[in-house]
């Protein structure tokens, strides 16, 4: 009995401790990756704003963007891949900024 709550608690704090992050669940509606800007701008974009860009990854139809903030925050934020819209930033799994309609 103790070995079996020892893991319960052991598997709740695991949980507890993971970052929660909704990459899975945002869509940026990019479209087609033939008509995707290249990466190359954007980040010369979000620099030019002050960024500090750590990493570029595409997912399905987002460009998701590990970078910190004219603010200092480290973030993970989601982009149009056409019109480099911001779509969501988020900071350790909390929203910090969400587009309308996304």
């Amino acid at each position: 009995m103790k070995k079996l709550l020892s893991v319960a608690v052991m598997l709740s704090a695991l949980t507890a401790s993971t970052p929660a992050f909704a990459d899975a669940k945002i869509s940026c509606r990019g479209g087609p990756r033939s008509g995707w800007m290249a990466t190359d701008k954007l980040k010369a974009k979000l620099t030019g704003e002050g960024w500090r860009i750590k990493k570029i990854v595409l997912t399905p139809d987002c460009y998701e963007v590990y970078a910190k903030t004219p603010e200092g925050d480290n973030v993970e934020s989601f982009f149009h891949p056409v019109s480099f819209q911001k779509i969501l930033v988020l900071k350790r799994g909390k929203t910090l900024f969400r587009a309308p309609g996304y």
